[in-house]
């Protein structure tokens, strides 16, 4: 049994456990670590949870094997620190960290006191995404991929009324691409590598964090048939309203449509002579988080069995973390100085 706390009290805490619950029940929860008080209690409650912490030291010196940490993005990288020092194995919701240097840092840590360090990403560890990309012979020649992922906030009421909640809090890490925009890079980097040109722009909120933004990604090709020098990735995310596109990634045979790019829920292909197949159904009634819960078990408690697949994590966390900062620079989103300090 590997016993794990959580931090944060957040709808996101719920589905995690919901997920741990459904697919790795050896990996069981056994405090809750919270800032605040009050609130550690009534989410301890609310889970039956009696171990509770308000002090990370008192968290780290106790029996507890693992963490699962989803407090505000400004807040991940010094209590992952912090519990990592302390022998704890670490999944962080995403974005994990601002910086490279943050990230290395984390890695290096984790890697002395003999742990894990993981960034949360539902969508990589869910069976879907070996589906979609075995579904890329299909395609042809990939020469484009177009994702989305924009969907109103339930804190702009909030914001409207005068409140300053986190999310729109360039002081939190946050915003449109933290929050957002990581669902489509994640993938984007996974499927087509790190892109050779990275062209980004966002519009920006009175608060200073970015409400949405597009990002073009020019990348080498899947496949070198000499059809096409190139392909490209265009991303579009935000925070402020909702869309529903189809997400593509279009070859000169078929495209591939994509309903979510946060779960991969459902996909087909429409070949070039208008005939369609599914490619992914998922099953809903199962937590999208338990994929990355049960990962981050085995990671745990079997590390030589699965030491390539937590280095193949390791190296893709590495460049999205890298890209982010790039995209962040491109469309001129910035946060406070303390933000970046290691």
């Amino acid at each position: 049994m590997i016993k794990f706390a959580t931090v944060g009290a957040g709808w996101i805490v719920d589905s995690f456990l919901k997920g741990a619950k459904e697919n790795a029940p050896d990996f069981v929860h056994s405090a809750v670590y919270s800032f605040s008080e009050a609130e550690g209690k009534a989410f301890g409650a609310k889970h039956g949870i009696t171990d509770l912490y308000f002090d990370l030291d008192d968290l780290g010196n106790s029996d507890i094997d693992a963490v699962y940490i989803a407090n505000p993005n400004a807040f991940h990288y010094s209590t992952a620190k912090t519990l990592l020092e302390h022998g704890k194995n670490v999944i962080c919701e995403k974005t994990c960290v601002p910086t490279t240097a943050q990230l290395e840092n984390l890695y290096r840590i984790a890697d002395e006191k003999g742990v894990i360090f993981m960034e949360a990403m539902k969508g990589l560890y869910l069976p879907e995404i070996h589906q979609l990309t075995e579904a890329f012979k299909k395609l042809g020649s990939i020469h484009m991929a177009k994702f989305d992922f924009c969907r109103y906030s339930s804190k702009m009421p909030a914001l409207k009324a005068g409140e300053f909640p986190n999310i729109f809090n360039p002081a939190m890490a946050a915003g449109g691409l933290m929050d957002m925009g990581i669902y489509l890079v994640y993938p984007a980097l996974y499927w087509f590598g790190v892109p050779n040109k990275i062209s980004a722009q966002a519009t920006m909120m009175s608060t200073g964090c970015d409400a949405c933004g597009t990002v073009l990604f020019d990348c080498d090709p899947l496949e070198k048939d000499g059809v096409f020098k190139n392909m490209q990735v265009t991303i579009s995310y935000g925070k402020t309203s909702t869309s529903k596109h189809d997400n593509l990634i279009m070859g000169d045979l078929g495209v591939l449509h994509i309903d979510t790019m946060e779960c991969f829920d459902n996909s087909y292909i429409e070949y070039v002579d208008g005939t369609k197949e599914v490619v992914t159904k998922r099953d809903t009634s199962f937590s999208n988080m338990g994929g990355e819960a049960l990962q981050f078990y085995k990671f745990i408690t079997d590390k030589e069995g699965t030491k390539e697949r937590y280095e193949q994590s390791k190296t893709l966390t590495r460049q999205v973390i890298a890209t982010m900062e790039k995209i962040r620079e491109e469309a001129g989103i910035t946060f406070p100085d303390r933000v970046y300090e290691v």
